[in-house]
């Protein structure tokens, strides 16, 4: 899971090793179709951008229709880029530059994806601010700890999405991170400290 190559980069997103490290999550990519180069969502993808208000309830509505059964994982995923505005809209302009740079190539190349595993048809969902984040409290300590360093790149007032599909009754799962509702829309940007390496 390093930069140095795209199949590590994938990994950012599939995040879902069984929650045994707290600080950060990994696991398995699926595959997307492969998006335009100028770091937004092709033409056809944009129209599939999922459709849900801004809130905790969105999110959940958003993240529930992952799990149902024979849903189009890959599309609603690729519907999940964020453009060049979208990473401005959550960081700094030069935090925000790196992301795009870090993620183009994984994105272009259809790697990722969100993706339950089988009998993951439940889900626990987390939250928290920009404001959280600097503060160090207990919504941001339901996120992996890369957060805190790069808390001082987020624009004021962001709220990020923290989730696991689980089995019914568990705990443990595919755990993501980096959802937002930023300019209308859904978008996802995980593990995002990794730009600053």
């Amino acid at each position: 899971m390093r930069l140095i190559l795209l199949a590590a980069l994938a990994l950012t997103l599939g995040c879902g090793s069984k929650d045994a490290d707290p600080q950060d999550k990994s696991g398995e990519p699926g595959k997307t179709p492969a998006a335009d180069t100028k770091g937004a969502p092709a033409k056809d993808d944009a129209a599939k951008r999922l459709d849900h208000p801004g809130t905790m309830e969105g999110a959940k509505a958003l993240l529930e229709s992952f799990l149902k059964p024979g849903a189009d994982l890959a599309g609603m995923s690729t519907a999940l880029r964020p453009t060049k505005d979208d990473y401005k809209a959550l960081y700094t302009d030069e935090f925000a530059g790196k992301l795009d740079a870090m993620y183009a190539p994984a994105w272009d190349a259809g790697a990722l994806v969100l993706k339950p595993k089988d009998g993951q048809t439940a889900l626990l969902l987390f939250s928290a601010t920009t404001e959280d984040f600097k503060a160090g409290n207990a919504a941001a300590g339901e996120f992996p700890g890369g957060y805190k360093k790069i808390a001082d790149q987020m624009k004021p007032g962001v709220t990020l999405y923290r989730f696991k599909f689980v089995k019914p009754g568990e705990t443990l799962g595919m755990a993501f991170d980096g959802l937002a509702h930023v300019n209308g829309h859904w978008v996802i940007v995980p593990k995002p400290w990794r730009a600053m390496r």
